[in-house]
């Protein structure tokens, strides 16, 4: 196994980055969905909720998860890549978001998320992201 590259790492840093920045931007759906692999899987199934599979179904989902919010906010730390091969790798962070919906809800979450990558011609892009919800 290769060791992966220092510029990789700090694009796959800059990817989970990247993610939550746009997460708290409440666009369309469409930036964030860029994040993904076309065949992506963006699986909640430890928050509680589904797993989507492919770029157009995570849009969808965002799509649908902003039209009730009002204002994110993340905090993403600890990335750590642990593994890679050139052009894949795993890594995980830790985050802790807080959404404000149009209703007047609000939402804590304290998480983990643990990220499957992989290179292109375009760059770093997630082929599967799970959420970890931390018991703090």
């Amino acid at each position: 196994m290769t060791a992966i590259s220092v510029e990789d790492r700090i694009a796959i840093n800059d990817l989970l980055v990247s993610f939550c920045y746009a997460a708290d931007a409440l666009g369309d759906g469409e930036v964030l969905a860029g994040h993904f692999a076309e065949d992506a899987v963006y699986d909640l199934t430890g928050f509680g909720l589904q797993a989507n599979t492919g770029r157009l179904a995570i849009r969808e989902f965002f799509r649908n998860s902003f039209a009730t919010a009002e204002r994110n906010v993340h905090f993403i730390s600890n990335i750590k890549v642990h593994s890679g091969s050139g052009a894949r790798a795993a890594a995980s962070a830790y985050v802790h978001a807080f959404s404000h919906g149009k209703d007047g809800s609000k939402m804590e979450v304290r998480a983990r998320y643990d990220v499957d990558v992989s290179k292109t011609d375009g760059g770093w892009t997630f082929t599967r992201m799970s959420i970890a919800v931390l018991p703090v």
